[in-house]
């Protein structure tokens, strides 16, 4: 029988960590985010304010699973965990959850074969979008440097478009950061399969392609950086 006190803990513990998320999300957009980044799932899905609502999601998962008739409520909360987060959750929980939801090696590798390849998915509709965003950004920040040439720039609105370049590039900088900590945890999860005995040769590809995705956001961040630093603005 499930107590009160584990019900009242379980329901605090999902309610603030919603409520942080929410707040993250809120301080995101009033700091000047583009739209396009701040509410697209999956770059908040590689962002802090995602993490916090993925695991809010696992926490009332979990709460779920306390009021439930689960024989075993314990594997029950770290699945909905896993299934909230995903390798989000850290490579060594990640793993426990495999091998109580799948029975063999092979099953437990292709499942995580199917997962990076979901966030792969993930990694590229980001790129895409935050590709817009740069090339609007890139655009703005051209079209101040000839106002400032010809000296029609107006110092408000310039402050302005530029905190919002500000924003957006550190914005997709924690994107980028969170992704590759999701890299680093995949190559964790493949080298403890690995030395299991698992053929690892196809979900390293896959892991590879990760890394490749996220190489190729970095650079086209990394030139707008470049544009923006090259701008001086009085």
């Amino acid at each position: 029988m499930v107590t009160f006190k584990a019900l009242r803990t379980a329901a605090v513990a999902g309610l603030m960590v919603v409520l942080a998320g929410c707040q993250s999300s809120g301080s995101s957009s009033s700091g000047g985010v583009d739209p396009r980044l701040a509410n697209n799932q999956d770059v908040e899905f590689f962002n802090k304010s995602g993490w916090q609502a993925c695991a809010g999601g696992a926490a009332l998962g979990a709460l779920a699973c306390a009021v439930s008739n689960s024989s075993n409520k314990a594997v029950c909360m770290a699945a909905a965990a896993v299934a909230g987060c995903g390798v989000g959750i850290g490579a060594n929980a990640y793993l426990d959850n495999q091998r109580k939801k799948y029975a063999s090696k092979e099953l437990q590798l292709d499942a995580a074969i199917k997962d990076v390849e979901n966030e792969n998915a993930r990694i590229q509709n980001a790129t895409n979008v935050a590709k817009s965003v740069i090339a609007s950004d890139k655009q703005t920040l051209a079209s101040i440097e000839k106002e400032m040439a010809a000296k029609t720039a107006k110092k408000e609105v310039v402050q302005k478009q530029i905190k919002g370049v500000d924003a957006n590039i550190a914005y997709l900088r924690n994107t980028i950061t969170d992704m590759k900590k999701h890299e680093k945890q995949w190559q964790d999860v493949s080298a403890s399969m690995d030395k299991t005995g698992s053929d690892t040769k196809n979900l390293d590809s896959k892991i590879a392609l990760m890394h490749d995705k996220i190489g190729s956001l970095q650079g086209e961040l990394d030139s707008l950086y470049t544009q923006r630093t090259a701008l001086k603005v009085g």
